[in-house]
């Protein structure tokens, strides 16, 4: 159950030894393989860190699912793909999230399909921890813990199928098609596209800085990146340093934020 362990508060990187051990130990084929029976494709590349990364974000969102009182960790996502930069289609580096109805990424391979996330290949779980600490401390991001990236992608999920949920879909990429029931009254995707192009105003973007660093002031998708990077900061200081799992409803986190804050939250969920 939650609330029985002290959490972590203090935006920690969350990496041991012992964790960083279970990442060399990872069946990534055999997570693979899991994933799929759950209708999820995925192709990690053999990528160890990745692979062992997902598979910590997944028992996480499986935990607050079930334990927290805020309903919306249903994971949404028809696949998940590592990569190499010489494969792109583009200049990108990093992780992403497909939200255009279907995009083409990879040389060779069929379009993304909406809420799809892909990976840059990572040398180790090390290698991202600092990265993220590095980022962390130039006030970029929100967080420091070296499962935050990943879990921000799959935020992206929650948010798009908050959205699909509330207003339904009209949209033809074929997974959400599928996933949500269809009406003639439809139009979460024409709020999705609405919700892309909003921006927060100079000051409420000088206190989403000070709070989620300056990622999240960036003008494409801002509700989208306030939304993963509110969510990311507050599940991040609820996971354990013992085996980076919840021990604290993230809920109770939102208490420590300003009003003013918690205000620019409530715009998020239209």
């Amino acid at each position: 159950m939650l609330n029985t362990i002290q959490s972590n508060i203090n935006f920690k990187s969350g990496l041991s030894t012992t964790l960083i051990k279970q990442c060399r130990d990872i069946n990534v084929r055999k997570l693979e393989k899991r994933l799929n029976l759950n209708n999820i494709p995925s192709d990690f590349d053999f990528n160890k860190p990745v692979a062992f990364a997902i598979h910590k974000v997944f028992e996480i969102f499986n935990i607050l699912k079930k334990q927290s009182k805020i309903k919306i960790f249903e994971i949404f996502t028809p696949r998940i793909q590592v990569y190499l930069t010489s494969n792109l289609r583009f200049n990108f580096k990093g992780y992403g999230f497909c939200v255009p109805e279907t995009q083409s990424i990879l040389k060779g391979q069929p379009p993304f399909e909406t809420g799809s996330l892909f990976f840059q290949k990572e040398n180790s779980i090390e290698e991202i921890d600092q990265k993220l600490d590095k980022s962390f401390l130039n006030d970029e991001r929100s967080s420091s813990h070296y499962l935050s990236p990943f879990i921000h992608e799959f935020l992206h999920g929650i948010y798009l199928d908050h959205i699909y949920k509330k207003f339904g879909y009209e949209g033809k990429c074929p997974y959400t098609a599928q996933k949500y029931k269809r009406t003639e009254n439809d139009y979460g995707l024409k709020v999705m596209n609405i919700l892309q192009n909003l921006q927060f105003n100079n000051r409420e973007n000088e206190l989403i800085k000070n709070i989620l660093g300056k990622y999240a002031t960036t003008s494409e998708n801002q509700y989208h990146e306030v939304f993963a990077e509110t969510f990311t900061q507050v599940i991040c200081k609820c996971l354990s340093d013992k085996n980076s799992l919840p021990v604290k409803d993230p809920i109770d986190e939102f208490k420590q934020y300003p009003k003013e804050f918690i205000n620019i939250i409530k715009k998020i969920f239209v």
